[in-house]
């Protein structure tokens, strides 16, 4: 199945239909000319172009119109390389100049007209030297086992979070505010776990952990569409979920909840979240993670909760939803009888193996015709550890299906076929497509002794990765 993609309508109509006043930005680049600069808006981890200027043989340039940009984190860039990131907050604040100097733009900043963009530029810098007398301090520890970093790590620590907060005082309303905020997860505080304390390592993980799951995202402002076009709801959003939780979808359905919860302050971050998390699993990269994309799915797209998705969009979605509602990891394997090659029927809770893989061809199918070699060679190797095959032939003409399987002396597999499916992809006797979601060819699952599902949409090697592992 191609990869679902909840496309985001409200950028366009946001980028488009919310300008008001007009913005002129004035652009000195020392050191730079005769060349197009593009300014370009952040939008989770992708960027967009919407202006362009030259620059002259004296290095400026201007961006101009007589719409107003909408509020966000926009950067300025040419073909070769990325210059520099800036800030708009509102449509009353958008008519400033810029200076920079070759080749270290960033390093030479200066702001007229723009306080915020300016102490956009002095936090930057000040982080920069807080983490130089970070490196330093790491440094000396490394060299002097005595040197006690910890508490020299913490005052620094502090003074981060007072300059951060005096700066979101001072801007309040910003995006500049905003983006403070959201710029570190809220720390934990330290447990009062005493040394000597039993499984104390456990108990600190779990400390940090808890504390993890339910307040890494105080600091993100979800009601401010603002951050949707900067790269920090996004990158939040992908560190919590891919390294702060436990990768099982028990753990991570309720954690989509409480993000969306908060999401739901505003529509559009809320529209850009439910659209990140659905496409981040809907074809996860870790096997088994497909489950939170349908729980995503059933929960919230198709009960009404994505109203921005076009009906082309919510039927992608629907399809997925039905193609993958049986046959997720941990799931119990429908059951199905099909006619055997000698005749009778096999039922898939009737084989009595330790593991089940069950096999879903077309005889034609070139990367079948690759794969299906390698996976008898896997057979072949660890049936005498319980591995037994069912090979369902998906086609329905019986004669290709026989010589097939005669060819290839495939005999030593349970090899089965479903008499009544028929070509346009419904099957209308086990229903072995829909509840298998085989809808391309070859779909390999591992069920095992009690026909639960361990593996799906498996390869040769990776099969036998497992299977090792779980007949040492």
């Amino acid at each position: 199945m191609k990869r679902i993609l909840l496309s985001l309508q409200f950028l366009l109509v946001c980028l488009t239909g919310l300008y008001a006043q007009g913005y002129r930005i004035e652009l000195t680049l020392d050191g730079l000319k005769d060349t197009t600069v593009f300014l370009a808006i952040h939008s989770g981890d992708k960027k967009y172009s919407v202006d362009t200027a030259t620059v002259n043989h004296e290095g400026k340039a201007v961006f101009q119109k007589n719409k107003s940009l909408v509020g966000g984190m926009y950067l300025l860039a040419t073909n070769d390389y990325q210059l520099f990131d800036f800030l708009i907050s509102d449509e009353e604040n958008q008519n400033f100049s810029i200076y920079a100097k070759a080749p270290e733009y960033s390093a030479s900043l200066k702001y007229t007209n723009s306080p915020e963009n300016q102490s956009f530029i002095d936090f930057q810098q000040y982080l920069r030297s807080q983490q130089k007398r970070v490196s330093e301090l790491v440094k000396r520890s490394e060299q002097d086992p005595l040197f006690q970093v910890a508490d020299s790590l913490e005052v620094i620590n502090k003074e981060v979070e007072k300059y951060i907060q005096l700066r979101r005082q001072e801007y309040k309303g910003t995006l500049l505010a905003t983006v403070l905020k959201a710029a570190f997860p809220a720390a934990a505080p330290k447990p009062d776990i005493p040394d000597g304390t039993p499984k104390r390592d456990s108990l600190l993980w779990r400390h940090y952990y808890d504390y993890d799951k339910l307040h890494y995202f105080d600091g993100i402002d979800f009601s401010d569409s603002r951050i949707v076009y900067t790269p920090l709801l996004h990158s939040r959003i992908e560190e919590y979920f891919s390294k702060r939780l436990i990768q099982t979808p028990e753990s991570l359905n309720p954690q989509v909840d409480m993000v969306l919860d908060l999401a739901e302050a505003n529509s559009d971050v809320y529209s850009t979240v439910l659209s990140q998390l659905f496409n981040k699993y809907v074809n996860a990269e870790i096997m088994g993670m497909e489950a939170v994309a349908l729980h995503i799915g059933e929960k919230y797209v198709l009960t009404g909760k994505a109203s921005w998705l076009d009906s082309a969009a919510l039927a992608k979605v629907q399809d997925f939803v039905e193609h993958n509602r049986y046959s997720l990891i941990g799931m119990q394997a429908k059951e199905l009888k099909l006619q055997s090659l000698s005749g009778p029927f096999e039922s898939v809770y009737a084989i009595n193996s330790p593991y089940l893989v069950l096999l879903f061809y077309e005889p034609g199918c070139g990367h079948c015709k690759t794969e299906m070699p390698k996976l008898y060679d896997v057979f072949q190797r660890y049936r005498n550890k319980g591995v037994q095959v069912m090979a369902v032939c998906t086609i329905h003409k019986y004669n290709e299906w026989v010589k097939y399987v005669t060819e290839n002396n495939y005999s030593e597999w349970i090899n089965v076929w479903d008499g009544f499916n028929k070509e346009d992809n419904i099957s209308i006797g086990s229903r072995f497509r829909e509840y298998y979601n085989v809808y391309t060819t070859p779909q390999v699952y591992l069920l095992d002794k009690d026909k639960t599902i361990i593996g799906r949409r498996l390869d040769s090697k990776v099969l036998e990765q497992i299977l090792e592992h779980r007949t040492k």
